[in-house]
């Protein structure tokens, strides 16, 4: 897992150093504050480099902005999901039978949440690229017709679930998500990325989700999660970087404090 990161020189980010990362690291900032580039410096860095998650990585290249897209390949233990990253390129790579029995369970508690009406979902249907869902009124429909949330829910269950031991980087998380979700999405990614060993980083501008994810890091009283919240400022075009931890996290839960600023 890596513990902290330096980054030289990509984009915007001319020298940042960010101490203290946690397994699920949720990143905030206004615009230009470089949150997408950071994200993509550590997909760069991994389609250049044996990528082995180190506690210290350093990433120092001027390089992205004169390869082709050939000369990119990038770490299968490195998934970047931008904002409107669909379901469907998961699909042309995976079936739903890939989800344990734990994910399942974990994927219906967010669809559940979106829409009450659900009773069931079948991932084990025939047609294993598109489950069945079983509505109250005993009704069936392909889950894949329900709309963005629910792909936006499946990517990145679909995401985390494929990255074991690796790093899973989500762009705007919250894209296409209801606020009533958040809790329950984080309550997921914190479990799943425990169990596979996954570490999360996730961009976000929505207080909606950075209320969900201090209430998550803080729901046990006697032992905080490992996530943390980092904010990226742009003071005279250097970008730097302020840590909130569990507790100042429970702070600003509970006190609605804006620190989206």
């Amino acid at each position: 897992m890596i513990a902290s990161i330096e980054i030289q020189n990509f984009r915007n980010l001319k020298n940042l150093h960010i101490d203290s990362l946690s397994r699920v690291n949720l990143i905030i900032g206004k615009n230009n504050t470089g949150k997408t580039n950071f994200l993509e410096s550590i997909n760069f860095y991994s389609s250049q480099n044996e990528f082995l998650p180190e506690e210290k990585l350093v990433v120092d290249d001027l390089a992205p902005n004169l390869l082709t897209e050939d000369e990119i390949l990038f770490s299968p233990n490195v998934k970047l999901i931008s904002p409107h990253s669909g379901i469907q390129g998961f699909l042309r790579q995976h079936t739903f039978d890939i989800f344990s029995d734990f994910i399942r369970e974990k994927a219906m508690n967010c669809l559940k949440i979106m829409d009450d009406r659900i009773i069931e979902v079948d991932f084990g249907t025939d047609n294993l690229k598109n489950p069945i869902v079983t509505f109250i009124n005993g009704k069936n429909d392909a889950l894949l017709r329900m709309g963005n949330g629910v792909h936006r829910i499946l990517t990145i269950l679909l995401a985390l679930t494929t990255c074991e031991n690796g790093i899973v980087l989500f762009d705007e998380i919250e894209n296409g998500l209801h606020y009533s979700v958040h809790e329950t999405l984080w309550d997921t990614i914190f479990d799943i990325s425990e169990r596979l060993n996954v570490q999360v980083f996730a961009t976000t501008q929505s207080m909606d989700t950075i209320r969900a994810f201090g209430e998550i890091v803080n729901q046990n009283e006697k032992r905080a999660l490992n996530g943390v919240l980092v904010k990226l400022e742009n003071t005279d075009s250097i970008i730097e970087s302020l840590i909130f931890d569990a507790e100042e996290l429970k702070v600003i839960t509970e006190h609605s404090i804006e620190v989206r600023r």
